[in-house]
Protein backbone atom coordinates (compact mmCIF):
# COMPACT_ATOMS: atom_id res chain seq x y z
CA UNK A 1 0.00 0.00 0.00
CA UNK A 2 1.26 3.47 -0.89
CA UNK A 3 1.27 5.44 2.37
CA UNK A 4 3.89 8.06 1.55
CA UNK A 5 3.57 11.33 3.42
CA UNK A 6 4.10 14.81 2.05
CA UNK A 7 4.58 17.50 4.69
CA UNK A 8 3.01 20.82 3.70
CA UNK A 9 4.78 23.67 5.47
CA UNK A 10 4.06 27.28 4.39
CA UNK A 11 6.31 30.02 5.75
CA UNK A 12 6.50 33.78 5.72
CA UNK A 13 9.06 35.67 7.80
CA UNK A 14 9.57 32.82 10.26
CA UNK A 15 13.22 31.96 9.66
CA UNK A 16 14.03 32.03 13.38
CA UNK A 17 11.83 28.96 13.96
CA UNK A 18 11.82 27.23 10.58
CA UNK A 19 14.86 24.98 11.01
CA UNK A 20 13.36 23.38 14.12
CA UNK A 21 10.03 22.78 12.39
CA UNK A 22 11.59 21.31 9.25
CA UNK A 23 13.98 19.11 11.23
CA UNK A 24 11.09 17.71 13.26
CA UNK A 25 9.25 16.82 10.05
CA UNK A 26 12.33 15.27 8.46
CA UNK A 27 12.88 13.20 11.60
CA UNK A 28 9.40 11.74 11.06
CA UNK A 29 10.02 10.97 7.38
CA UNK A 30 10.75 7.66 5.76
CA UNK A 31 13.03 7.48 2.70
CA UNK A 32 10.13 8.05 0.28
CA UNK A 33 8.42 10.85 2.20
CA UNK A 34 8.94 14.52 1.44
CA UNK A 35 8.90 17.84 3.29
CA UNK A 36 7.74 20.72 1.10
CA UNK A 37 8.41 24.26 2.28
CA UNK A 38 6.44 26.95 0.44
CA UNK A 39 8.01 30.38 0.96
CA UNK A 40 5.22 32.95 0.70
CA UNK A 41 7.27 36.04 -0.04
CA UNK A 42 9.45 36.05 3.08
CA UNK A 43 11.86 38.92 3.69
CA UNK A 44 14.07 37.15 6.24
CA UNK A 45 15.65 34.55 3.90
CA UNK A 46 14.18 31.38 5.45
CA UNK A 47 15.92 29.17 2.90
CA UNK A 48 19.28 30.04 4.47
CA UNK A 49 18.39 28.15 7.66
CA UNK A 50 17.19 24.95 5.99
CA UNK A 51 19.14 21.72 6.42
CA UNK A 52 20.44 19.78 3.45
CA UNK A 53 18.32 16.68 2.89
CA UNK A 54 17.21 14.92 -0.33
CA UNK A 55 13.67 14.67 1.08
CA UNK A 56 13.38 18.45 1.42
CA UNK A 57 11.87 20.53 -1.39
CA UNK A 58 11.25 24.27 -1.63
CA UNK A 59 8.83 26.40 -3.63
CA UNK A 60 8.89 30.19 -3.66
CA UNK A 61 6.15 32.66 -4.55
CA UNK A 62 5.28 36.33 -4.00
CA UNK A 63 3.39 37.13 -0.76
CA UNK A 64 0.00 35.76 -1.84
CA UNK A 65 -1.17 34.44 1.54
CA UNK A 66 -1.29 31.16 3.42
CA UNK A 67 -4.13 29.66 1.37
CA UNK A 68 -2.37 30.31 -1.92
CA UNK A 69 0.83 28.85 -0.47
CA UNK A 70 -0.88 25.71 0.77
CA UNK A 71 -2.78 25.20 -2.46
CA UNK A 72 0.37 25.55 -4.50
CA UNK A 73 2.16 23.12 -2.25
CA UNK A 74 -0.73 20.67 -2.16
CA UNK A 75 -0.86 20.51 -5.94
CA UNK A 76 2.89 20.01 -6.15
CA UNK A 77 2.83 16.94 -3.89
CA UNK A 78 2.01 13.49 -5.24
CA UNK A 79 1.84 11.65 -1.90
CA UNK A 80 -1.39 9.92 -0.77
CA UNK A 81 -1.14 11.57 2.66
CA UNK A 82 -0.63 15.25 3.49
CA UNK A 83 0.76 16.23 6.88
CA UNK A 84 0.41 19.87 7.94
CA UNK A 85 2.85 21.80 10.05
CA UNK A 86 3.37 25.51 10.61
CA UNK A 87 6.81 27.07 10.41
CA UNK A 88 6.92 27.89 14.14
CA UNK A 89 5.65 24.55 15.45
CA UNK A 90 7.28 21.17 16.07
CA UNK A 91 6.08 17.71 15.06
CA UNK A 92 6.45 15.26 17.94
CA UNK A 93 7.87 11.74 17.63
CA UNK A 94 5.35 9.01 16.89
CA UNK A 95 2.88 11.30 15.14
CA UNK A 96 3.01 9.86 11.64
CA UNK A 97 2.94 6.15 12.60
CA UNK A 98 -0.11 6.76 14.80
CA UNK A 99 -2.00 8.81 12.23
CA UNK A 100 -1.00 6.54 9.36
CA UNK A 101 -2.30 3.49 11.27
CA UNK A 102 -5.57 5.27 12.12
CA UNK A 103 -6.17 6.10 8.46
CA UNK A 104 -5.26 2.59 7.30
CA UNK A 105 -7.79 1.16 9.75
CA UNK A 106 -10.62 3.38 8.45
CA UNK A 107 -10.62 4.27 4.73
CA UNK A 108 -13.53 6.68 5.27
CA UNK A 109 -11.37 9.13 7.21
CA UNK A 110 -10.44 12.37 5.49
CA UNK A 111 -8.35 13.89 8.26
CA UNK A 112 -6.76 12.68 11.49
CA UNK A 113 -5.49 15.06 14.14
CA UNK A 114 -4.14 14.55 17.63
CA UNK A 115 -3.39 16.28 20.87
CA UNK A 116 -1.17 19.34 21.18
CA UNK A 117 1.16 20.84 23.74
CA UNK A 118 1.37 24.63 23.92
CA UNK A 119 4.35 26.85 24.62
CA UNK A 120 4.48 30.63 24.72
CA UNK A 121 7.14 32.49 22.78
CA UNK A 122 7.08 35.11 25.54
CA UNK A 123 5.24 35.08 28.84
CA UNK A 124 2.29 32.79 29.51
CA UNK A 125 -0.03 31.10 27.06
CA UNK A 126 -3.25 33.20 27.11
CA UNK A 127 -6.18 31.67 29.00
CA UNK A 128 -8.36 31.51 25.90
CA UNK A 129 -5.75 29.48 24.04
CA UNK A 130 -5.25 27.19 27.05
CA UNK A 131 -8.99 26.55 27.28
CA UNK A 132 -9.25 25.87 23.55
CA UNK A 133 -6.28 23.50 23.65
CA UNK A 134 -7.77 21.59 26.58
CA UNK A 135 -11.09 21.34 24.74
CA UNK A 136 -9.59 19.91 21.55
CA UNK A 137 -7.32 17.57 23.52
CA UNK A 138 -10.36 16.26 25.38
CA UNK A 139 -12.47 15.43 22.33
CA UNK A 140 -12.93 11.70 21.80
CA UNK A 141 -14.69 12.35 18.48
CA UNK A 142 -13.78 15.61 16.69
CA UNK A 143 -16.94 15.43 14.62
CA UNK A 144 -19.24 16.11 17.58
CA UNK A 145 -17.37 19.37 18.25
CA UNK A 146 -17.64 20.53 14.67
CA UNK A 147 -20.25 23.23 15.39
CA UNK A 148 -18.54 24.59 18.49
CA UNK A 149 -15.03 25.45 17.29
CA UNK A 150 -12.42 23.97 15.00
CA UNK A 151 -12.09 20.47 16.55
CA UNK A 152 -8.71 19.75 14.97
CA UNK A 153 -5.43 21.63 15.33
CA UNK A 154 -4.44 22.43 11.77
CA UNK A 155 -0.67 21.85 12.31
CA UNK A 156 -1.51 18.49 13.95
CA UNK A 157 -3.47 17.05 11.03
CA UNK A 158 -2.60 14.41 8.48
CA UNK A 159 -5.09 14.27 5.59
CA UNK A 160 -5.96 11.95 2.77
CA UNK A 161 -4.87 13.87 -0.33
CA UNK A 162 -7.65 12.42 -2.47
CA UNK A 163 -10.29 13.59 0.03
CA UNK A 164 -8.92 17.13 0.10
CA UNK A 165 -8.86 17.18 -3.69
CA UNK A 166 -12.41 15.82 -3.89
CA UNK A 167 -13.82 18.75 -1.89
CA UNK A 168 -11.83 21.37 -3.79
CA UNK A 169 -8.84 21.93 -1.53
CA UNK A 170 -8.41 25.02 0.61
CA UNK A 171 -10.65 28.02 -0.07
CA UNK A 172 -9.66 31.63 0.42
CA UNK A 173 -12.19 33.96 2.01
CA UNK A 174 -13.13 35.91 5.16
CA UNK A 175 -13.11 32.72 7.24
CA UNK A 176 -10.67 30.23 8.79
CA UNK A 177 -9.47 28.06 5.92
CA UNK A 178 -8.84 24.98 8.05
CA UNK A 179 -12.28 25.01 9.71
CA UNK A 180 -13.90 25.53 6.33
CA UNK A 181 -12.06 22.45 5.05
CA UNK A 182 -13.16 20.27 8.00
CA UNK A 183 -16.78 21.25 7.39
CA UNK A 184 -16.60 20.44 3.69
CA UNK A 185 -14.92 17.10 4.34
CA UNK A 186 -17.64 16.18 6.83
CA UNK A 187 -20.40 17.36 4.48
CA UNK A 188 -18.97 15.12 1.77
CA UNK A 189 -19.10 12.10 4.06
CA UNK A 190 -15.46 11.89 5.09
CA UNK A 191 -14.71 11.10 8.71
CA UNK A 192 -12.68 13.20 11.12
CA UNK A 193 -10.69 11.57 13.89
CA UNK A 194 -7.80 12.15 16.27
CA UNK A 195 -5.20 9.89 17.80
CA UNK A 196 -5.09 9.96 21.64
CA UNK A 197 -1.52 11.21 21.96
CA UNK A 198 0.49 14.41 21.67
CA UNK A 199 1.49 14.94 18.05
CA UNK A 200 2.55 18.60 17.84
CA UNK A 201 4.10 21.34 19.94
CA UNK A 202 2.35 24.61 19.12
CA UNK A 203 3.99 27.98 19.65
CA UNK A 204 1.78 30.82 20.84
CA UNK A 205 3.21 34.21 19.93
CA UNK A 206 1.81 37.72 19.44
CA UNK A 207 2.19 37.57 15.63
CA UNK A 208 0.41 34.25 15.15
CA UNK A 209 -2.34 34.56 12.54
CA UNK A 210 -4.95 32.99 14.81
CA UNK A 211 -4.45 35.95 17.15
CA UNK A 212 -4.08 38.76 14.61
CA UNK A 213 -6.12 37.96 11.49
CA UNK A 214 -9.89 38.69 11.50
CA UNK A 215 -10.45 35.50 9.46
CA UNK A 216 -9.86 33.56 12.69
CA UNK A 217 -12.05 35.69 14.94
CA UNK A 218 -15.10 34.06 16.52
CA UNK A 219 -17.50 36.02 14.29
CA UNK A 220 -15.94 34.50 11.16
CA UNK A 221 -16.97 30.98 12.21
CA UNK A 222 -20.73 31.51 12.54
CA UNK A 223 -21.64 31.94 8.84
CA UNK A 224 -19.80 28.68 8.05
CA UNK A 225 -21.64 26.87 10.84
CA UNK A 226 -25.04 28.13 9.75
CA UNK A 227 -24.40 27.20 6.14
CA UNK A 228 -23.30 23.68 7.17
CA UNK A 229 -26.35 23.12 9.37
CA UNK A 230 -28.59 24.29 6.54
CA UNK A 231 -26.89 22.01 4.05
CA UNK A 232 -26.28 18.89 6.14
CA UNK A 233 -28.64 18.79 9.12
CA UNK A 234 -31.62 20.87 8.02
CA UNK A 235 -31.86 20.82 4.22
CA UNK A 236 -35.66 20.97 4.53
CA UNK A 237 -38.16 22.26 7.10
CA UNK A 238 -37.76 20.33 10.36
CA UNK A 239 -38.91 20.43 13.98
CA UNK A 240 -36.12 21.88 16.12
CA UNK A 241 -35.53 22.56 19.81
CA UNK A 242 -32.77 24.90 21.01
CA UNK A 243 -31.31 24.47 24.48
CA UNK A 244 -30.23 27.97 25.39
CA UNK A 245 -32.10 31.26 25.02
CA UNK A 246 -29.28 33.59 26.01
CA UNK A 247 -26.47 35.21 24.09
CA UNK A 248 -25.30 31.94 22.54
CA UNK A 249 -28.74 30.61 21.65
CA UNK A 250 -30.52 33.71 20.34
CA UNK A 251 -28.66 33.92 16.97
CA UNK A 252 -29.50 30.27 16.31
CA UNK A 253 -33.17 30.76 17.21
CA UNK A 254 -33.39 33.80 14.96
CA UNK A 255 -31.73 31.99 12.06
CA UNK A 256 -33.94 28.91 12.41
CA UNK A 257 -37.09 31.05 12.44
CA UNK A 258 -35.91 33.05 9.44
CA UNK A 259 -35.27 29.81 7.54
CA UNK A 260 -38.81 28.66 8.21
CA UNK A 261 -38.09 25.77 10.58
CA UNK A 262 -40.62 24.71 13.19
CA UNK A 263 -38.82 25.80 16.35
CA UNK A 264 -40.82 24.02 19.04
CA UNK A 265 -39.14 25.60 22.08
CA UNK A 266 -36.07 27.14 23.58
CA UNK A 267 -34.99 25.57 26.86
CA UNK A 268 -33.65 27.82 29.58
CA UNK A 269 -33.48 28.16 33.35
CA UNK A 270 -35.56 31.35 33.04
CA UNK A 271 -38.78 30.24 31.27
CA UNK A 272 -42.01 32.02 30.56
CA UNK A 273 -41.06 34.49 27.81
CA UNK A 274 -40.29 34.11 24.10
CA UNK A 275 -37.43 34.62 21.67
CA UNK A 276 -38.44 35.56 18.14
CA UNK A 277 -41.86 34.08 18.86
CA UNK A 278 -40.44 30.82 20.26
CA UNK A 279 -41.65 29.87 23.77
CA UNK A 280 -38.98 29.48 26.45
CA UNK A 281 -39.52 26.39 28.60
CA UNK A 282 -37.69 24.76 31.47
CA UNK A 283 -35.11 22.11 30.51
CA UNK A 284 -37.34 19.39 31.96
CA UNK A 285 -39.75 19.98 29.07
CA UNK A 286 -37.31 18.12 26.83
CA UNK A 287 -38.74 14.83 28.08
CA UNK A 288 -42.12 15.60 26.49
CA UNK A 289 -41.18 17.50 23.34
CA UNK A 290 -41.35 16.00 19.84
CA UNK A 291 -38.64 17.18 17.47
CA UNK A 292 -36.19 16.14 14.78
CA UNK A 293 -33.10 17.97 15.99
CA UNK A 294 -31.84 19.46 19.25
CA UNK A 295 -29.21 22.21 19.19
CA UNK A 296 -27.43 22.96 22.46
CA UNK A 297 -26.30 26.59 22.37
CA UNK A 298 -24.91 27.32 25.82
CA UNK A 299 -21.49 28.91 26.02
CA UNK A 300 -20.56 29.07 29.71
CA UNK A 301 -17.62 26.90 30.69
CA UNK A 302 -18.65 23.48 31.96
CA UNK A 303 -22.26 23.91 30.87
CA UNK A 304 -22.08 21.48 27.95
CA UNK A 305 -20.95 18.64 30.18
CA UNK A 306 -23.84 19.31 32.56
CA UNK A 307 -26.34 19.50 29.70
CA UNK A 308 -24.93 16.31 28.17
CA UNK A 309 -25.72 14.55 31.45
CA UNK A 310 -29.22 16.08 31.58
CA UNK A 311 -29.98 14.94 28.03
CA UNK A 312 -28.81 11.42 28.89
CA UNK A 313 -31.19 11.40 31.86
CA UNK A 314 -34.19 13.01 30.15
CA UNK A 315 -33.89 11.46 26.68
CA UNK A 316 -31.35 8.61 26.74
CA UNK A 317 -32.22 7.60 23.18
CA UNK A 318 -30.75 10.83 21.77
CA UNK A 319 -27.26 10.42 20.26
CA UNK A 320 -24.84 13.33 20.12
CA UNK A 321 -23.74 14.05 16.59
CA UNK A 322 -26.95 12.54 15.21
CA UNK A 323 -30.00 13.69 17.19
CA UNK A 324 -28.39 16.61 18.97
CA UNK A 325 -25.39 18.87 18.43
CA UNK A 326 -23.55 21.36 20.60
CA UNK A 327 -23.28 24.69 18.76
CA UNK A 328 -21.65 28.02 19.49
Amino acid sequence: MDDRVGWLLPVRDAARWLAEAVTSALDACGPDDVVLVVDDGSRDDPLAVLPVDPRLRVLQQPPLGIVAAMERGRRALDTPLLARLDADDVALPGRIPAQRARMAADPSLGAVGGRARMRADTGEVPEGMRVYTEWVNGLDDPRVGLLVESPLFHPAVTMRAAAVEAVGGYRDGPFPEDYDLWLRLAAAGYGLAAVPEDVVLLRDRPGRLTRTDPRYARAAFLPLKLAWVGQVLLPERRRVVVWGAGQAGTPWIRWLVEKGHDVRAALDLKPGTTRHGVPILRPEALAELTFDLLLVAVGSRGARAEIRARIAALRPELVEGRDWWAVA
